[in-house]
């Protein structure tokens, strides 16, 4: 599972009560005893001297690993202007070592659209199919943002500058036992494969070509 996170000024607000929330659920995902590793990809506005896609955060397996990843994540402006490197992250994301016969699983959280200098959300959205990631996304409403979740297996919520912290923090929290449960159903109904867990689910009779 990767965390790909906005930590941005404009996120600022809702930092803590996020990381908080995304301790708690490695608590109750540590619990469960599965087999699950962690990392993150904090990230800013590349556009913007300082600020970086942080790419080469390690995979952890320990409770203890992931609190001081998620607690240590790098702070970033972000600028006056709108928009953030999100594409750019979730490539980063994408490109990391999961292992090969794991269910690779991504959190997108962020509160600002993405910049489209170099990529656009159909182009990420179509690396994210390939990589047969499931992805469930937090973010402002924009049909790039949501799609990435309805084409591979995941959920979209909404938020923004504006919205209450503490409907995000539901949203993640609804997570800690929905990420285990679908991850268990690609292994059960598609073999591993994403591509084939979401062909049975809009068609249990379908059968691969």
């Amino acid at each position: 599972m990767c965390f790909v996170f906005d930590t941005t000024g404009s996120m600022s607000g809702k930092i803590n009560g996020l990381i908080t929330c995304m301790v708690d659920f490695v608590g109750e995902l540590a619990e469960l005893q599965l087999n699950w590793q962690i990392t993150t990809v904090p990230y800013g506005d590349l556009t913007v001297s300082g600020d970086k896609v942080v790419a080469d955060l390690p995979f952890v397996r320990s409770y203890d690993d992931a609190v001081r990843q998620l607690r240590s994540m790098p702070r970033f402006s972000g600028g006056s202007n709108r928009g953030e490197s999100t594409l750019e992250a979730v490539t980063a994301a994408l490109g990391k070592p999961f292992r090969p016969y794991a269910v690779p699983i991504l959190v997108v959280l962020t509160d600002e659209p993405p910049l489209t200098e170099d990529l656009t959300e159909a182009e990420v959205g179509q690396q994210i199919t390939i990589r047969e990631a499931i992805c469930f996304v937090a973010s402002p409403d924009l049909p790039g943002y949501r799609r990435w979740a309805e084409d591979n297996g995941g959920r979209w919520y909404q938020i923004d500058q504006r919205v209450d912290t503490t409907q995000i923090l539901a949203y993640l929290r609804s997570l800690v036992r929905e990420l285990p449960q679908v991850a268990q159903e690609v292994h059960e109904l598609g073999g591993g494969s994403v591509r084939r867990y979401l062909q049975v689910k809009a068609d249990p009779g379908a059968t691969d070509d």
